[in-house]
């Protein structure tokens, strides 16, 4: 079975290094759980310039970007779900050079699986053509992904808890070990 993985906020929370930055950087304080490009900027924490600038700190300086941590469960269910024989490809927003320690990171946690990085602005949809299940944080970029993935999967954090899903694009997941079973559940179902 083929399954997508978004990166950030799926596989690393960098929402405590976001958190961090904007302190450090603008001397706002920003819970991690809250850190969404759309939350800070539209209640007027941070401007979309300095968003950019905080993301460009945190994307792309590699000392920092390899102190991201693990999401929980995800250091458990991932060497699972490659031992469960599951085809796994991260698909992320991120550019080359950014994707590049996105690559290092998943080394550096002895996780061996292979990153298409399709940049950030761009759709997901191509890179996604033939999985049977995508997992990301981003709603915006489950939307596009109906009828092309049969299977789509919104990670939950508090950023986009108050996000209504709807049933034709997305199922709510709130834990690795959740969407390990859900998985498994489809490969049953699949054979």
């Amino acid at each position: 079975m083929k399954v997508g993985l978004d990166f950030d906020g799926v596989l690393s929370d960098c929402g405590q290094l976001k958190s961090d930055g904007a302190k450090k950087l603008f001397g706002v304080y920003i819970p991690p759980e809250k850190f969404k490009k759309e939350l800070v900027i539209g209640s007027g924490q941070l401007s979309l310039e300095q968003y950019r600038l905080l993301q460009s700190q945190i994307y792309g300086n590699y000392e920092i970007g390899m102190t991201m941590q693990p999401v929980k469960g995800v250091l458990e269910f991932l060497p699972k779900m490659m031992s469960n024989g599951y085809d796994l490809t991260v698909i992320t927003s991120r550019g080359e050079p950014e994707s590049k320690i996105a690559k290092d990171w998943l080394q550096k946690h002895n996780i061996e699986i292979k990153i298409i990085a399709v940049g950030g602005g761009r759709s997901k949809a191509e890179a996604c053509k033939g999985l049977n299940a995508y997992i990301d944080d981003d709603i915006q970029k489950l939307e596009p992904l109906v009828g092309i993935v049969p299977f789509r999967y919104l990670f939950s954090w508090g950023y986009n808890e108050h996000i209504m899903v709807g049933k034709e694009t997305a199922k709510r997941i709130n834990s690795w070990r959740d969407f390990f079973n859900e998985l498994e559940d489809i490969k049953v179902s699949l054979k």
